[in-house]
C-alpha cells in the first residue's frame, strides 16, 4: 500500500480524547494468567487515563479455580458476567460484547486472557485507529504479541495472518485482511456494519471470519506497528506429535480442537469450493503433526 510510509504508528500524543472503550475478555480456569492479563491491563489503562475510559466485561465460564473471587477482590472495578461452562472463547466473547454494546461505547477491544499488554498499548492502539479511522469511523486494528522470554522482540506469536502464517513485526501500520483475535479493537461503526462474533463458531475460527466478513463489507483492518504485548504460542493437542493418534483425531473434533465442519463453513463462506481439500489438510495435520507448520 502507498500510504504505509505516511501512515506509520503515530506517537501518544496523537491520540484522541474523550473516547469510552469497552475491553472484552472470557476465562476459563487459568486464575493466575487472567489475573496477569488483567493487571497488565489496569497498567494500561493508566497509562492512557488522561484521554480515555475504559470499562473491562469479563465472563467467567464457569470457573472452577476461584477466577471470579479474586478478580472481584483484586479488581472491583471489573464487570464479572457469569457464563454457563460451555461458553467457549466465541460464546463467551459474544455474551461479553452484548453487555458491553447496551452502553454503546467508541470501540469494543477483544483481549486474551493469556496476553500480557505493554504499558502503552491501549494509547498506542486508539492513536492509530483515529488515525486511520475511514470518514464514516469503521476501523479494526490489530496488536501483534510476541514471546514471553525476554528478547524476543522480533518475534511474534499472534497478529495478522496470511496464508503463510502469522505475519511478521513490521516498522509501521499495514493493511491487512485476516487475523488472530488476542489484541484487535473494533471501532463502534465497525461493530455497527458488522455485528458481533458469529454463532457459526464455538472457540476458534470466529476471529478469521471476523476478518473475512469486514473485507467483504469495506471495512478496513489494519495490524498495529511493532508488538503490543507478549503471549505464548498454544500448540493444540490434535497438532502434537507425542499424543496418540486416536486422541489427536478425538481432540480435534473438540470446539477446543478445529472442527473440520466449522472450518469447512468458514472456507465456503469466503467463497472457496475448495472447502473439501482444506478438510482434508486438516486431518492430514492430525493424522501425521509436523508434516506443515501449524498456522494458529
Amino acid at each position: 500500500m502507498g500510504c504505509q510510509a505516511a501512515l506509520s504508528e503515530v506517537s501518544e500524543g496523537d491520540g484522541p480524547s474523550g473516547q469510552r472503550l469497552a475491553a472484552l475478555l472470557t476465562c476459563h480456569n487459568r486464575r493466575e494468567q487472567t489475573l496477569q492479563c488483567l493487571a497488565s491491563l489496569a497498567a494500561a489503562k493508566t497509562a492512557a487515563s488522561a484521554r480515555l475510559t475504559v470499562d473491562t466485561f469479563l465472563v467467567d465460564d464457569g470457573c472452577s479455580d476461584g477466577t471470579a473471587a479474586a478478580v472481584r477482590s483484586q479488581f472491583p472495578d471489573v464487570h464479572v458476567i457469569a457464563g454457563t461452562g460451555s461458553l467457549f472463547w466465541c460464546g463467551g466473547m459474544r455474551l461479553a460484547w452484548t453487555h458491553a454494546a447496551a452502553h454503546d461505547y467508541d470501540g469494543y477491544l477483544w483481549l486474551n486472557d493469556d496476553v500480557t499488554l505493554d504499558h502503552d498499548a491501549i494509547e498506542r492502539l486508539v492513536a492509530a485507529a483515529s488515525r486511520l479511522a475511514r470518514e464514516d469511523g469503521a476501523v479494526i486494528v490489530v496488536g501483534g504479541t510476541r514471546p514471553e522470554e525476554a528478547g524476543a522482540v522480533n518475534a511474534v506469536t499472534y497478529g495478522g495472518l496470511n496464508s503463510q502464517g502469522v505475519l511478521p513485526p513490521s516498522a509501521d501500520v499495514r493493511r491487512i485482511d485476516l487475523f488472530n483475535g488476542n489484541i484487535v479493537l473494533v471501532s463502534r461503526r465497525a461493530f455497527q456494519v458488522l455485528g458481533g462474533l458469529s454463532k457459526a463458531y464455538t472457540h476458534g475460527l470466529a476471529d478469521i471470519d471476523y476478518g473475512v466478513r469486514a473485507k467483504k463489507a469495506g471495512v478496513p483492518v489494519w495490524m498495529a506497528a511493532g508488538s503490543l504485548g507478549s503471549c505464548s504460542a498454544n500448540t493444540a493437542r490434535w497438532q502434537r506429535p507425542d499424543v496418540p493418534v486416536w486422541t489427536r483425531l478425538r481432540e480435534l473434533h473438540r470446539p477446543t480442537g478445529c472442527p473440520p465442519w466449522q472450518l469447512a463453513r468458514l472456507v465456503w463462506s469466503n467463497g472457496g469450493w475448495w472447502f473439501p481439500w482444506s478438510v482434508a489438510k486438516l486431518y492430514c495435520e492430525a493424522l501425521f503433526p509436523g508434516w506443515r507448520d501449524p498456522k494458529k
